[in-house]
């Protein structure tokens, strides 16, 4: 279903609009139709596509339409997509893209909708796989089978009565599809890899219609691609398949500095982390929020946490520098199974509305670099979200980086930590207020800029990234946009941040 001649396409009708809320859905139904000479489809139109549905179709009105219509970034709440397509399976993912297509209706792919970028929902359909949640274990084979909806909870749930697991994520409502096209980490990504690296097969409903099975020996080019190509790009994934690894018992941390300490404490964790084994993972997180404030001000924090898979005795050694160098305000240091671990780490953040924005770092930072981020947090300005703002760091390497580049269109392979910034307000926080958050976050990261390597997490998606394409992809870029044209000819999976088709 390619444009007619002359015609002005979705990409280029988001791309005159501007502003952040159109970027995010594109235009509104209405005006993508009528750019195209179309009409929108009538109630019987829709009722048609409800039938040949063995799910539900939800529209405005429907008792369940307020919650399923809500983004997980409130950010984005004031799009409100024409319908969404509860899917029961892949014949349901069929049917929606046909008649989408049919009927010149722009759609999104939703799983957990943690797009912090608002691309998991639409002003048309949303074509939604969040109740295709199975777990099926097959452990004689060391695989798992996962529905594109299961949770982190699910997933981990599924996997506990085996004594097994895959490197999953922190947030315990994200669904597996988007973490795993985006690459996908947690606190046993160094030891187990990302995500996508335990990736052995796929499903994918293809914008033509088509179901199809991919792997390394089965059309490898898009198995490729959904190994770190990002979340609606090619299709809807409707079914994973991992491998998964034998876990037991295991290690945690969680420790806290008096502010006045912060720089010594971030340099003194990045030598922990330069000399640490794969076992051992961190994030240490420098933050700002007026929740619980005597006197209404933000007020700054730091803190590390982390797991290490083995006992608490080594752990203790392994941190032993920070420790002494820096004693903690508080401390702890335990053995856990790998399962209560999972529950001591599951937090959902950031929550409400929001913005984030990330880096790679290939190198430790240096004293100036620590500098700016202390800096920044001190300049925070204030909102009514608990979470506030500051900035996150992951420690990399390991097993994540011991894959080339190339292997899987996940490229970020040599880096030595992922910095996340972000800030958050609440519903009624005015305009100024927001502007200042914002204002804040683009200052922050600019002021990091030099000491960054200019790539981004696509997981953590940002619309207001200049240069995306390199940043989230370096030099599988081209290899995506093969990929793509191959599987999605006239864009129909497009979103303003998707992958280009190079037409």
């Amino acid at each position: 279903m390619g444009a007619a001649p002359g015609a002005i396409t979705r990409r280029q009708l988001v791309r005159r609009a501007g502003g952040l809320a159109l970027s995010a859905a594109a235009a509104s139904q209405l005006e993508w139709l009528s750019a195209c000479g179309r009409t929108a489809p009538t109630d019987a139109d829709w009722g048609r596509l409800a039938r040949r549905l063995d799910g539900q179709l939800v529209r405005p009105g429907a008792p369940a339409y307020a919650s399923l219509s809500l983004p997980f970034n409130r950010r984005y709440s004031g799009i409100h997509p024409a319908a969404v397509a509860l899917c029961a399976g892949a014949a349901d993912v069929r049917e929606s893209i046909r008649w989408s297509r049919e009927h010149g209706v722009p759609i999104a792919a939703r799983a957990g909708g943690h797009s912090y970028g608002g691309y998991s929902t639409t002003s048309g359909l949303i074509i939604d796989v969040g109740r295709m949640r199975s777990v099926e274990v097959n452990q004689s084979e060391g695989r798992v089978v996962v529905g594109p909806g299961a949770r982190n909870t699910d997933v981990y749930a599924g996997l506990q009565p085996h004594g097994v697991a895959l490197s999953a994520g922190r947030c315990p409502t994200v669904a597996i599809s988007g973490l795993v096209l985006g690459g996908g980490f947690g606190f046993s990504s160094r030891k187990l890899g990302l995500t996508a690296d335990s990736l052995v097969g796929t499903e994918v409903v293809t914008a033509s219609g088509r179901v199809l099975t991919c792997s390394d020996r089965v059309r490898p080019d898009l198995f490729w691609a959904c190994r770190g190509g990002g979340g609606g790009n090619f299709g809807v994934n409707t079914r994973f398949e991992f491998r998964v690894h034998p876990v037991g018992r295991v290690s945690i941390y969680q420790l806290k500095w008096d502010w006045r300490h912060a720089r010594e404490a971030v340099d003194a964790l990045q030598g922990v982390i330069a000399r640490a084994p794969d076992e051992f993972s961190c994030r240490f997180g420098l933050g700002s929020s007026a929740a619980g404030s005597p006197n209404g001000r933000p007020q700054p924090s730091i803190s590390a946490l982390g797991q290490y898979f083995g006992p608490s005795r080594e752990l203790t050694a392994l941190l032993d520098p920070v420790l002494s160098a820096v004693p903690p305000s508080a401390r702890l240091i335990a053995d856990r199974t790998f399962w209560q671990a999972k529950d001591f780490f599951f937090h959902n953040v950031p929550r409400g509305r929001f913005a984030v924005k990330s880096s790679y770092a290939d190198r430790f930072l240096s004293g100036s670099a620590i500098d700016t981020l202390v800096r920044w947090v001190e300049r925070w300005p204030g909102s009514t979200n608990p979470d506030g703002g500051g900035v996150a760091l992951f420690a990399w390497g390991g097993a994540m980086n011991r894959v080339p580049p190339t292997a899987t269109a996940f490229v970020h392979r040599d880096s030595r930590l992922l910095i996340a910034q972000d800030t958050a307000w609440g519903d009624r926080d005015p305009e100024r207020v927001i502007a200042a958050n914002l204002d804040w976050l683009e200052g922050f990261s600019a002021a990091l800029r030099p000491h960054a390597s200019g790539a981004s997490y696509q997981n953590f998606i940002d619309p207001s990234l200049r240069g995306w394409e390199r940043a989230y992809y370096g030099s599988n870029l081209d290899r995506l946009t093969a990929v793509k044209r191959a599987y999605d000819p006239d864009d129909v999976f497009r979103f303003r941040q998707g992958i280009p088709t190079g037409a």
